[in-house]
């Protein structure tokens, strides 16, 4: 009859090898550190150093309040505008900025690091992206305008129902001229000349009112041109991706976009007629806007008729301006609109402060639990010492790679999770002591102890931190903000306590047991008799061994006859 198939670290007789486990641990926890040395080398420099949060390192903190443009700001709106500012920040290559929703109608960005003010004014505008046909272009006016004459005009244009205009009508202002609008729409026209000319392409005048159904005059900063911009053709939530892309065969970056259906249908029929019109040599009636909360961010011409919906945007882009403007391609369309309602930023002397008394917090606990356990359990405390320590050596390898690979910021309340752990841990190696400790007192001999004492420990562990990974995980689900860094701190912590106490205590304890130090019960090893209360016995690696009461006499020999 063949016998079973052994456990993992056993032989073919069932007994456990611990060498081997313990060397398979020890090699996987080198590998883990010469991993992260290949990472530091490949990226130069920086690797060992792990990536911080607002908290810890300062950084700026934005407060957007939102607005409905039509109903009110509802919990979905906002969580939807959440998700999407959260995707577009995070885009920008700015690392773990954490966004969240208060108060029911605002929402919240943290970004650590030093402050950028460019995301500040990227996030401070990230609200409606639309596309718009050119009706009619200029350059910014050198004198303030005439405010009343101004007013008067957008009053004007804002009083007709271009909702009315079809597609075709929009597309034929542009390649004809704004004559061909029907002549009820004739002073509107005008009155959208007078807005051109008066147009200055400042930062206060770029706060346009833009309105959907309605035309609007707004210009390109980057250019200085100002511009006559249709109705919306196509809403920025037709955009399905875009992309920052060199083309074969080409050195020059582009944006290229894919639409959805909706949008593609549009957009065959526009870039029909303006395609067109770029053949024929008509380059100005061929040109679209990519609009940004009434900003526009390219007017590009149309040189093909795209039908798929899928095309490139060019211009001479950078790399860094062309995936700019395809995250807010991408990310530019929300259910609500916002403005900036504070931004501060946090010094790095308070974080800094916040960082020393969180590690004088841990290191003082870390402190007592030695103590604690060398007082207790003499040497089998220096077992417990060097689990923690590869625990926290473990610990401090994955925070730095899951920092690398996937953007993990330890925060404030992620340290306070990696000291919560060590209670957590040491709870572990004493529950393994004590059992031991019980088997020995029960007679056994160390080395039966250790299997014995482990085969009703380990239950008892396992349960301990599933409940820690259990309400880790929970947390981690239904938290916002920082406190998911506490959660996802302590659940890490604890399935390295599980690794650590199977692969590197038990086999450790295993090894001591088979020597003479642990298994005679040296009285500094823990397990001597006077120490475990069995005053009369001493441990033995073959059992317990009676100890005689007094000496014996000459001429006679302990249990045998004289």
């Amino acid at each position: 009859m063949a016998r079973p198939a052994p456990r993992s670290g056993r032989n073919s007789a069932g007994i456990p090898r611990p060498r081997r486990t313990l060397l398979l641990f020890l090699a996987l926890l080198l590998a883990l550190f010469g991993l992260l040395v290949g990472l530091d080398l490949k990226d130069g420099g920086g690797v060992w150093k792990p990536r911080l949060g607002l908290d810890l390192q300062g950084g700026t903190r934005i407060t957007l309040q939102a607005e409905a443009s039509s109903g009110d700001v509802t919990a979905t709106k906002l969580q939807e505008a959440r998700d999407i500012i959260d995707q577009r920040v995070n885009a920008t290559g700015v690392s773990e900025a954490e966004v969240s929703t208060q108060g029911g109608n605002q929402v919240v960005i943290e970004i650590p690091g030093e402050r950028k003010g460019n995301i500040v004014d990227e996030v401070g505008r990230t609200a409606q992206l639309r596309f718009r046909l050119l009706w009619g272009s200029g350059q910014s006016a050198t004198q303030a305008p005439d405010e009343k004459a101004v007013a008067a005009a957008a009053k004007t244009v804002s009083a007709a129902d271009w909702s009315k205009l079809s597609l075709d009508q929009l597309i034929a202002a542009e390649t004809q001229g704004l004559d061909s609008l029907p002549k009820a729409y004739a002073s509107a026209a005008e009155a959208l000349q007078t807005e051109l000319a008066g147009f200055r392409c400042t930062k206060d005048d770029l706060a346009v009112d833009d309105v959907p159904d309605e035309p609007i005059v707004s210009c390109d900063p980057s250019t200085g041109e100002t511009m006559i911009l249709s109705p919306t053709v196509i809403e920025g939530t037709q955009v399905k991706s875009a992309d920052a892309v060199v083309p074969q065969g080409s050195v020059e970056w582009v944006v290229a976009i894919e639409l959805r259906k909706a949008g593609t249908k549009a957009f065959d029929t526009i870039t029909d007629a303006l395609y067109q019109q770029e053949q024929a040599g008509n380059q100005a009636a061929s040109r679209f806007a990519i609009v940004l909360d009434g900003e526009v961010l390219s007017a590009p011409t149309t040189n093909g008729h795209f039908t798929n919906g899928s095309s490139q945007i060019s211009g001479g882009f950078t790399q860094s301006t062309s995936q700019s403007l395809a995250n807010q391609l991408k990310y530019g369309a929300l259910p609500l609109t916002f403005e900036v309602n504070g931004v501060s930023v946090e010094g790095p002397s308070l974080a800094g402060s916040q960082l020393q008394a969180g590690i004088i917090a841990g290191a003082i606990g870390l402190v007592l639990v030695m103590a604690y356990l060398l007082l207790y359990y003499r040497a089998l405390g220096l077992v417990a010492i060097g689990s923690l320590l590869v625990a926290g050596a473990s610990t401090y390898a994955m925070v730095l790679l899951l920092g690398k690979s996937l953007g993990f910021t330890l925060t404030l309340p992620g340290i306070a999770g990696l000291i919560v752990a060590i209670g957590i841990t040491a709870d572990s190696f004493i529950v393994l002591f004590e059992r031991i400790r019980d088997e020995v007192r029960d007679g056994k001999s160390l080395r039966l102890a250790v299997e014995s004492g482990w085969e009703r420990a380990r239950r008892t562990i396992l349960a301990a931190d599933g409940v820690s990974l259990l309400a880790a995980v929970i947390l981690f689900i239904f938290a916002i903000g920082v406190v998911r860094g506490f959660a996802f701190a302590l659940g890490l912590t604890t399935v390295i306590d599980v690794v650590v106490v199977f692969l590197f205590t038990k086999p450790l304890m295993s090894l001591l047991a088979r020597t003479r130090f642990f298994g005679r019960g040296h009285k500094l090893s823990g397990f001597d008799a006077a120490h475990l209360g069995i005053g009369d016995r001493a441990v033995d690696r073959t059992g317990p061994v009676r100890r005689p009461d007094r000496a014996p006499t000459p001429g006679s020999t302990t249990g045998g006859r004289s």
